[in-house]
């Protein structure tokens, strides 16, 4: 037992350990930086670490239904990483990518990549051997219900690849396990983007944001009480298929389905 002791405080006092009870970064982590990609939105990128999106590593953006201003939020970022000389990949998205929109939003299309698969064990299979190739400097996936140990395997992946993986899983997997060291919650579309941080490295996350989309107000803070008084998105998937409400969107057609 006490052979095991001096073991133990070696590993709560290495660099890569964040204890909750210290209230704050330890002065090891302080010390850590890691690449990032800023989001575009001064309020969110404040909150994250470093300041954005990790350049290398896994980003859960979880959502309350499709459409509630995921593709917004990541616009900006992916404009940036779409100026590298690697591929964007869509990997099973539930709406296609509308070549116009995103020509509008400054995303090269020259680097531009849709990949489509009925099976949950494919999808996972693609993002993971994109993340690794080296060849995408951002990888966004669909997966029905990614494991843990799928997840792991996607971060380290991302970090082989020097690459984004950005996975779009539904709210109701908030409560799932998940190694990712990057979680983000998505609220109901309103005229602003609402968003939380519920998990990243470093420190605690965020209260609710609202990012402003094109047009609208400042970024302003919103508290978990007021979130459930927020009336439902107009946005629906009915609307969804004009192609119209979703910058960036149009809906997925499989031949013969």
């Amino acid at each position: 037992m006490s052979a095991a002791k001096p073991q133990l405080n070696a590993i709560l006092h290495h660099p890569a350990i964040w204890r909750a009870a210290d209230g704050v970064r330890s002065r090891q982590c302080q010390q850590q930086s890691f690449a990032t990609v800023a989001t575009g939105y001064t309020a969110l990128d404040q909150a994250l670490p470093e300041g954005g999106l990790p350049a290398a590593g896994v980003a859960e953006i979880l959502c309350p239904q499709w459409g509630c201003g995921e593709t917004e939020l990541v616009s900006s970022a992916l404009t940036s990483l779409s100026q590298q000389s690697r591929w964007l990949v869509w990997v099973n998205p539930p709406w296609m990518p509308y070549a116009t929109a995103l020509m509008q939003q400054g995303i090269s299309l020259e680097n531009t990549l849709v990949v489509h698969s009925r099976q949950d064990k494919d999808i996972l299979w693609a993002i993971e051997q994109c993340l690794s190739s080296g060849a995408c400097s951002a990888v966004q996936g669909w997966p029905r219900n990614p494991t843990p140990q799928h997840i792991r395997r996607l971060q380290l992946a991302a970090r082989k690849g020097n690459s984004l993986c950005l996975l779009m899983r539904p709210q109701v997997q908030l409560q799932q396990p998940s190694p990712a060291p990057l979680r983000l919650e998505m609220g109901a579309l309103q005229q602003s983007i609402q968003v939380r941080v519920v998990k990243c490295q470093g420190h605690w996350g965020s209260p609710w944001l609202r990012l402003p989309r094109p047009g609208m107000q400042p970024a302003t803070t919103l508290h978990s009480n007021t979130l459930s008084a927020v009336k439902q998105p107009l946005t629906t998937a009915a609307a969804l298929t004009s192609g119209s409400a979703i910058p960036g969107l149009y809906p997925v057609s499989y031949p013969g389905g």
